[in-house]
């Protein structure tokens, strides 16, 4: 596998990003997806991407938070992956905030999304060893959801209040076909 332009909605390729996807059994095919995603992270740049945004029904995503990227202030996560997570718990407490998204208008729509502040997920790291982690940083649990998203077949413009649509915002200047490998 190697770097693919991410899916797109409204596209036939982009179906998939409404479907949900499948458990990831194989941890070889597993090890194949997560390079693909975080090559093409790299490549594209982002903090996130799911396999259904490379075209595979799989509930695999990865993340890759770093202050130096153009996002300072907020806590180095660094890469990782998650295989099969489930979202254990949410806080009431939340916060809106700006999202994009690699599958949508090629990354150059943004929006406002109120989302939980805190997390607790399970999931399956690259060994297939099960881990449990409170996120408590709020950033890094709105790409954690985000992504999660994407495994359960929506994209965060479903997660908009109605109100929040005249805000979006469109960003010509990201556009990653510009990137093109």
């Amino acid at each position: 596998m190697t770097i693919v332009l991410p899916k797109q909605i409204g596209t036939k390729e982009g179906k998939l990003l409404f479907q949900k996807a499948k458990k990831t059994e194989d941890f070889d095919k597993a090890k194949e997806i997560i390079n693909s995603l975080k090559e093409t992270l790299e490549y594209y740049g982002g903090v996130g991407l799911a396999a259904p945004q490379i075209g595979i029904s799989e509930r695999i995503f990865v993340v890759n938070i770093q202050p130096e990227n153009g996002y300072s202030g907020i806590q180095k996560i660094g890469f990782k992956a998650y295989i099969n997570p489930e979202i254990l718990e949410v806080s009431s407490e939340t916060n809106s905030d700006i999202e994009g998204c690699l599958s949508v208008f090629y990354g150059s729509l943004y929006g406002k999304v109120e989302r939980p502040s805190m997390i607790k997920i399970k999931y399956l790291d690259i060994n297939g060893e099960e881990k449990i982690e409170e996120i408590i940083n709020s950033f890094y649990a709105r790409v954690v959801l985000h992504e999660n998203d994407h495994l359960d077949g929506k994209i965060f413009l479903q997660r908009m209040k109605s109100e929040d649509f005249s805000t979006l915002e469109w960003q010509e200047n990201l556009d990653i076909r510009k990137k093109e490998k």
